[in-house]
Parts: C-alpha cells; sequence; structure tokens
C-alpha cells in the first residue's frame, strides 16, 4: 500500500511539472524569444540572436523535463544536462534582454511600467519547473532502485563473463 501511495504522490508531482513546463518554459520563454525574434528588424542583430537563444533554452528545458519522466539512468543525465543548461541559456539571455531594454528606457505605454519587469514576470517563473526537472532527474539517479538496478546489471555482466565455456567437442 505505501509504495502505491508513493507512485501516486510521484505521478502527481510529475504532472505538476509538466504542466508548469507547458505554461513557462515551453509557451512563456519560447514565444517570448520568438516575439523578439520577429521583431528583431527594429530592435538590432543582437536582440535577435537573443530572441533564437531563448527559443533555444525553452526547447532545452522542455526536453529535460519530458526526459526526466523515464527511470533509465542515461535518460536522466542528459535530462539533467538539457534542463541546467536550458535553465542557464534562459537566466543569461533574459538577463541581457533585461539590460537592453531598461538601457533603451522601454516601458508600457499605458502604465508607463517598465517593459522588463513583464519579461521578467514571464520568464522567471520557469525556476519552478527546472527545480522539479531537476530533482526529478537527480532523485532517480541515486535512488536505491537505481542503484540495485545496477549491481544487478553488474552482477549478470560478471556472471556471463565467468560462465563456463560452451563444449567444442561433442563427446559421446
Amino acid at each position: 500500500m505505501e509504495k502505491k501511495r508513493k507512485n501516486r504522490i510521484i505521478i502527481f508531482f510529475k504532472t505538476a511539472m509538466l504542466v508548469l513546463t507547458l505554461i513557462y518554459p515551453c509557451m512563456m520563454t519560447i514565444l517570448s524569444g520568438a516575439g523578439v525574434y520577429y521583431n528583431r528588424e527594429s530592435y538590432g542583430a543582437e536582440l535577435g540572436n537573443v530572441g533564437i537563444l531563448l527559443v533555444l533554452s525553452g526547447i532545452l528545458m522542455t526536453l529535460g523535463a519530458v526526459l526526466c519522466i523515464f527511470r533509465k539512468n542515461i535518460i536522466n543525465v542528459i535530462s539533467l544536462v538539457f534542463s541546467c543548461s536550458g535553465f542557464a541559456l534562459c537566466m543569461t539571455m533574459l538577463y541581457k534582454l533585461c539590460d537592453h531594454a531598461d538601457r533603451a528606457g522601454w516601458s508600457d505605454k499605458y502604465t508607463m511600467t517598465p517593459v522588463s519587469d513583464m519579461y521578467k514576470s514571464r520568464i522567471i517563473p520557469c525556476i519552478a519547473p527546472f527545480v522539479m526537472a531537476a530533482a526529478f532527474a537527480v532523485i532517480q539517479l541515486v535512488s536505491y532502485e537505481a542503484a540495485e538496478e545496477r549491481r544487478i546489471r553488474k552482477l549478470k555482466k560478471q556472471q556471463k563473463e565467468n560462465a563456463p565455456a560452451p563444449k567444442i567437442i561433442d563427446e559421446q
């Protein structure tokens, strides 16, 4: 009964992570980057590159979150690499975008709030699905079940290597 409850909790949190990933890295980050890239003529070539890299970071974080659902070791390592690199790239591009917006004095024409605040409020919540994906990947890598699986695989390999050689000549 305890294992069933534990599995339900894990499924709940993984589902929550996927929903948050769909909203923030997938929608907010990718669409913000696409908008910046789409308007690159008026923003400049440097911000066009920032837009492309924001889209790439959103894709990497989304792939990292999707891959951490699976329990294979190599897939969890790839998930961790994608999630961490995507998040680092996202935060770096957010900094560059907000810095440029603040230096250029961009603001909402109705409320006069800085545009950088809008970008921050859209993209900073990517922290939640990133932390969840990274935590799931690490937990699955160092879990007891994964360690047991590696130990069993190692034992099978040793048994296969130490197995007696098949007979070459059939004795009758």
